[in-house]
């Protein structure tokens, strides 16, 4: 027990690693996730209109019932017929969905729909920031295909065209949000815990390896080696005093987590916010035995800071930490499956919103917590080897 607390001295000697590492940057994962507490209730809805201009060059019944259908659709945006002012709408996102509607279009196109020829076609802008300019064209379409389907059938003048469509385009079809049988944990606590791994990643390394080099001294490793125990015992205080850090390290960081943005969560949905935490101390337990190789292999203070701050940042990236892993290419998605950060994560994004809490659903979150133990096992079976090789050697 001696041992044991003495080595917490040492640790707690470098407080200004746990200050930096730890503290601070958990305080900037705090400030990531307080910006992603945007959550909106599972029982409500809310439409946001499309940002939508019309430019109509034609002005012809046909015309004017399309640019009704499309500005009844949208939020309408005064737009001049430019190019310059079309380019700089979609360019800076002012607007999301532009439509030109070439002069003589109406006309023409009824002419096609009782030859039988294509009909004409109409210009359109859509922006590439989101998706609604994208569905704004699907109903653009889908109104002149219309009115080009009663020209062909019919012998309507163009209002009775517009009439008909316009009635036709009145038909409803009934939705309703079907409730979760549970309820989904806050945006902000996903992101926080997803930001999490890397402070925890390098506070727990760099604590561990310098604890670690400061008792590769040659005093203090013969004082050691000539202690009245064994080198088993002496193997188990010190791991122990490592696995007291990592476990330190993350108590602080769920605490937090868990305090700023799932004190409701804790109450609402207890087993998603303990999958969540348990994806982060074992998390903990791979960023201890990374540490604790490092140790063992004699690794400097500068280069434990080195290893902790890129290899950190590299794991997390490679986690989907820093960026949705759907965006990235398939090759580093499949090199991610060989990262234990990518199956630690895996469990928060899969807690966050499950459809219900049962074994179909949680079985999947164990297993990558059982894959992410595996790699905390082989890091820590090879550190002991190494540990044990090289106290041969000094032997």
């Amino acid at each position: 027990m001696p041992t044991f607390r003495s080595l917490l001295k040492i640790i707690w000697g470098h407080k200004a690693y746990i200050a930096i590492y730890l503290v601070l940057m958990n305080l900037m994962g705090v400030l990531i996730g307080a910006s992603a507490s945007n959550d909106q209730p599972a029982s409500a809805f809310s439409y946001d209109p499309t940002r939508v201009a019309v430019i109509d060059r034609d002005g012809s019944r046909l015309s004017r019932g399309l640019k009704d259908a499309v500005l009844a659709q949208g939020d309408h945006r005064e737009l001049a017929d430019d190019v310059r002012a079309i380019q700089d709408a979609v360019a800076r996102g002012t607007v999301s969905y532009i439509l030109v509607i070439p002069e003589g279009w109406g006309e023409k196109l009824v002419a096609a729909a009782r030859a039988g020829a294509s009909a004409p076609g109409l210009e359109a802008y859509v922006s590439y920031k989101s998706g609604a300019g994208a569905l704004m064209q699907a109903s653009v379409t889908s109104y002149a295909s219309g009115l080009y389907g009663y020209a062909a059938t019919t012998g309507f003048d163009q209002d009775g065209i517009v009439a008909h469509v316009n009635e036709a385009m009145k038909s409803e079809v009934e939705a309703s949000l079907i409730p979760q049988a549970t309820t989904p944990l806050p945006k902000s606590f996903q992101t926080y815990c997803m930001f999490a791994t890397y402070p925890l990643f390098a506070s727990v390394t760099v604590c561990i390896a310098i604890l670690m080099t400061r008792l590769s001294g040659r005093a203090i490793r013969e004082r050691r080696m000539g202690a009245p125990t064994t080198a088993r015992r002496r193997n188990l205080r010190l791991y122990a005093a490592c696995l007291t850090v990592g476990l330190f390290a993350w108590a602080l960081t769920s605490l937090l987590g868990v305090v700023l943005f799932a004190r409701q969560s804790l109450l609402e949905s207890p087993a998603l916010v303990t999958l969540s935490v348990l994806g982060l101390l074992v998390y903990a337990l791979v960023s201890t035995c990374v540490g604790f190789l490092l140790g063992q292999l004699g690794a400097s203070e500068n280069a434990a800071n080195a290893v902790a701050v890129i290899l950190g940042m590299a794991m997390s990236f490679m986690g989907g930490a820093w960026i949705d892993l759907g965006m990235l290419p398939s090759a580093v998605v499949a090199a991610a499956h060989f990262v234990p950060s990518f199956w630690c994560t895996q469990v928060i994004t899969g807690a966050s919103a499950p459809s219900e809490v049962s074994l179909l659903t949680i079985a999947p979150l164990l297993g990558s917590l059982g894959v992410a133990m595996l790699y905390a096992l082989a890091i820590l079976l090879v550190a002991l080897v190494v540990g044990r090789s090289r106290g041969m050697a000094e032997l």
